[in-house]
C-alpha cells in the first residue's frame, strides 16, 4: 500500500486551543501505541484531505515527521463536521511494518451482473473487510467480480482469494454482494362500478330496490319539508 509523508507539529492542550487551530487551517490530531508516548499534534488541514481524496477511502499509513522524530502511523479514527464536511480531529497509531494488526479494507464490485439485465437488482452489503494482516501487506481495496451472478446468486466471504499473508480473522462468512428479484407492484384495487354499469353490484338479499314511482314520490316529500322549512 502507498505510504505518505507527513510533517505534524506538536500542540498545547487547553481550553480552546482546538477551536483556534481550526480557525488557522490546522487539525488537531492525537499520536498514540505501544511504542511511542501519547503527543498532542496539530496537522496541515489543506495538506492532508488531499492525501485522503487521492487514497479514495483506502487505510492510511503515514510517515509521520513529529518536531524532527519519525513514526511510521496508521489513521485509526476522524471525526468531521456534518455539515462543512471538514475534518475536526484525527486519531494516529504508531506502527511498526512487522506488527499484525486488523484493518478495514475497502470492497469494490467490478462487471455488470448478468441478472440486473434481467430485471434483478444489484446489492452490495458489504462496503468494507475486516482483515488481518502485516502493516507492510494491508490492501488498498478488494475487487469483487460480479459479472456471473444471476437473480438469487449471491458471493461470500469465503469465496474470495485473499493476498498472500492477508486472512479474516473471524469464521463468519458473510455475504458480500447478491441479486435480488425485482420488488412486486403493488395491486390497484378495481375502481368502483356506477349503478347500471355492467358489473355494478346487486342490491342484497332481501332488500327491495325501491320502485320508481316510490322514489319519485319521496323526492317530493323531501322538497316540501324543505319548503316549509323556508316559510317558517
Amino acid at each position: 500500500m502507498e505510504r505518505f509523508g507527513l510533517t505534524t507539529e506538536t500542540r498545547k492542550n487547553g481550553k480552546g486551543v482546538a477551536r483556534k487551530l481550526r480557525a488557522a487551517g490546522k487539525i488537531p490530531a492525537v499520536l498514540y501505541g505501544t511504542s511511542v508516548e501519547p503527543k498532542s499534534l496539530a496537522v496541515d488541514s489543506h495538506t492532508f484531505e488531499k492525501i485522503a481524496k487521492k487514497s479514495q477511502g483506502s487505510t492510511m499509513l503515514f510517515d509521520l515527521d513529529v518536531a524532527g522524530e519519525k513514526s511510521t502511523a496508521l489513521v485509526r479514527d476522524y471525526q468531521a463536521d456534518p455539515f462543512r464536511r471538514e475534518i475536526t480531529h484525527i486519531d494516529f497509531q504508531a506502527v511498526g511494518l512487522n506488527d499484525k494488526i486488523e484493518v478495514e479494507v475497502p470492497v469494490q464490485l467490478t462487471g455488470n451482473a448478468a441478472g440486473v439485465k434481467e430485471g434483478g437488482i444489484l446489492e452490495q452489503l458489504r462496503r468494507t473487510l475486516n482483515v488481518r494482516c502485516l502493516v507492510s501487506k494491508i490492501p488498498s481495496h478488494f475487487d469483487v467480480d460480479v459479472t456471473a451472478l444471476n437473480i438469487g446468486d449471491n458471493i461470500h466471504a469465503d469465496e474470495l482469494t485473499l493476498p498472500e499473508g492477508v486472512e479474516f480473522p473471524h469464521a463468519a462468512n458473510f455475504t458480500i454482494a447478491a441479486v435480488v428479484p425485482p420488488t412486486k407492484e403493488e395491486e390497484v384495487k378495481p375502481a368502483v362500478v356506477a349503478e347500471g354499469e355492467e358489473g355494478a353490484e346487486a342490491p342484497a338479499e332481501g332488500e327491495e330496490k325501491p320502485a320508481e314511482g316510490e322514489a319519485a314520490e319521496g323526492e317530493k316529500k323531501a322538497e316540501g319539508a324543505e319548503e316549509k322549512k323556508e316559510e317558517k
